[in-house]
């Protein structure tokens, strides 16, 4: 999606919620996911980020609009199997708007 839509205002990051002892790995993801956009590495326990975050676990898509407001959080624990495509059927009409 970043790829598909910075041009149009979307700005993506991920964070890694992973031991910070598996960094390495997370950065190889990243490069093979070619995710060339802000990655960060959680180094707090889940109980701080899931509170924070208000999710309850990974993997985790937070949808949030240009006036800074969260508009949607999908996760796998309450959604089940959501796709890229779930996400983007959001994000897409909320680019259009601006």
């Amino acid at each position: 999606m970043h790829n598909t839509y910075a041009k149009d205002g979307l700005v993506c990051m991920s964070v890694n919620v992973d031991d910070k002892d598996d960094r390495e790995t997370a950065l190889k993801f990243l490069k093979g996911q070619k995710a060339e956009f802000a990655n960060y590495l959680i180094d707090e326990g889940a109980e701080v980020w899931q509170k924070r975050l208000d999710i309850p676990g990974p993997p985790a898509v937070i949808v949030i609009g240009a006036d800074g407001r969260r508009v949607k959080a999908f996760s796998s624990v309450e959604d089940g199997r959501f796709t890229y495509a779930d996400v983007e059927k959001l994000v897409a009409p909320l680019l259009q708007k601006k």
